[in-house]
């Protein structure tokens, strides 16, 4: 069997104090919020172009965008090799050390795309694709864009600069793909609108991040700039093993689906896992580029990682939590409002995808601790036994029930992971996972609440049979249940509140010793 390579080595940083500094858990907290800031401004946007687009394009439309999006997104994770990652992990970096990076970037991106031109007729048949599908060569110039974007991304994370990134974002959110997908949906471009709305974004995110970053692009002798290079794709590469893994675990249910099933059910299928992804990705995805940076800065203080981590995963699951069982209860009336009715066959995939929302949202935790200490290669295995468990069970359960079962076998995996995960992240500090299953008890009485009142209100307000009221009515009757238990047992909740309440006065959370 091949042996991993070594990781590379962590080294020892000084202690950045306490005195009169922001927290780790102020800094994580305050990052964390501008990145829910924009992740949920995407997320919004998102929502009100798939009511557009939901009545616009059929299913087989949106599964043939996501079958070309599998591709571009599996040579995208290959090209760049972590390069970003690297730059926020580097403890010193020079400018050359980032045009070297920037360089790299572009001109192995520029390559793949050029290679994913010439073969998409060949590659289209593999996700279910006509041979003579033009959407993989349409969508193969996000590649040079992604690769033009990998470096100041990574930059702007080492700084902390989320709030500019935030705003970029949410321009490639708005004016990107919701106004160029509706726009051209409305014009008859059918499947093509999608794939322009990609190319547009990504175009915008691309110049956004440059001009805040304007990186050095300096030029080096080849042998001078790949010896900058080695060390930063020392770490990157196991990184990327890990990313690929993941990659693979969170889109083996697709390739699935497009394969065994085809490309119709894979657009009824990713409705519904987008229902899941998209929360997901807003408060994981948000806390994991704010944990990231802010944990690689005290990457040896155990104490203080599982602090950090134990109370973010708490702050996650105060939203995420509700927030799950608010998507199952009244996942009929949400599909309905935000699809239409035609879209009935994405209620029960929906479902099943609620009942793993807090674990799909919170082993992203893990994956910034893993990063945050160089344990990339030790991660990796972990992302492809995930990945594995994704392939079989989906495999299975699609052979047995179609849609219904890739979404069983998928959540069977993402509930595996999240405690694979756990596990792992309990090395840094004694008693971390102890302490994490603990926090999460605690916020079992507001999920009881939640429950019991939403699926009272939804059960009297069915009858009537408007679904924006029962929607409404029950969404609103959870929140103030939820409310109600956070007031009643605000002392077992006061460091989560403190956070927030200091956040908000623009003040800083000491972190005990």
């Amino acid at each position: 069997m091949m042996s991993l390579p070594p990781e590379p080595p962590t080294e020892p940083i000084p202690d950045p104090g306490r005195a009169g500094r922001p927290s780790l858990t102020a800094r994580t907290v305050r990052g964390f919020a501008w990145s829910f800031t924009g992740s949920a401004g995407q997320a919004v946007l998102q929502i009100a172009a798939t009511v557009v687009l939901a009545r616009l394009l059929t299913p087989e439309e949106f599964g043939s965008v996501a079958a070309a999006l599998l591709v571009v997104g599996l040579t995208q994770l290959v090209t760049q090799l972590g390069v970003a990652a690297a730059l926020v992990h580097r403890r010193e970096l020079t400018d050359r050390d980032v045009a070297a990076a920037f360089w790299f970037s572009v001109l192995l991106s520029a390559a793949m795309a050029g290679a994913l031109y010439a073969f998409a007729p060949s590659v289209n048949g593999l996700v279910g694709l006509p041979d003579d599908s033009v959407l993989l060569r349409m969508l193969s110039v996000t590649l040079v864009l992604a690769g033009a974007t990998a470096v100041p991304t990574g930059l702007l994370q080492r700084e902390l600069r989320f709030r500019p990134m935030a705003v970029v974002d949410l321009l490639a959110a708005g004016p990107g793909i919701i106004g160029v997908s509706v726009a051209l949906a409305l014009l008859g471009f059918g499947a093509a609108a999608l794939a322009w709305a990609e190319i547009a974004a990504a175009l915008i995110k691309c110049v956004g991040y440059l001009a805040l970053t304007r990186p050095s692009v300096a030029v080096e002798a080849p042998s001078t700039a790949w010896g900058r290079l080695r060390p930063m794709l020392n770490f990157g590469s196991g990184y990327s093993l890990t990313q690929l893994g993941n990659w693979i675990a969170l889109n083996a249910d697709n390739l699935v689906v497009a394969t065994v099933l085809g490309t119709g059910p894979l657009g009824v299928y990713t409705r519904a896992y987008n229902l899941l992804s998209e929360p997901a990705n807003v408060i994981g995805g948000a806390a994991d580029k704010a944990l990231f940076p802010a944990m690689a800065r005290v990457r040896d203080d155990g104490v203080r990682l599982r602090h950090a981590y134990v109370r973010t995963a708490s702050l996650v699951a105060l939203v995420t939590a509700p927030a799950a069982v608010l998507l199952f209860v009244l996942a009929p009336e949400v599909v309905h409002v935000l699809l239409g009715s035609q879209w009935d066959a994405v209620i029960l995939p929906v479902q099943v995808f609620a009942l793993v929302l807090l674990p799909r949202t919170s082993y992203k935790i893990s994956t910034s601790l893993t990063r945050a200490t160089g344990a990339v290669y030790r991660a990796a295995w972990r992302q492809w036994l995930y990945a594995g468990e994704v392939v079989l069970l989906c495999s299975i359960g699609a052979s047995l029930w179609g849609v219904n079962g890739v979404a069983i076998g998928a959540s069977v995996a993402i509930l595996a992971h999240f405690l694979v995960m756990l596990r792992f992240s309990a090395r840094v500090s004694e008693d971390l996972m102890g302490a994490v299953l603990r926090m999460y008890v605690k916020h079992v009485p507001a999920v009881v609440a939640v429950a019991l009142a939403s699926w009272a209100v939804a059960a009297a307000l069915r009858p009537v049979g408007s679904d924006v009221l029962t929607l409404a009515a029950a969404g609103a009757a959870g929140g103030l249940a939820a409310g109600a238990v956070l007031v009643l047992r605000r002392r077992r909740f006061a460091e989560e509140l403190a956070v927030v309440a200091n956040l908000r006065r623009g003040k800083t959370v000491p972190v005990p010793a």
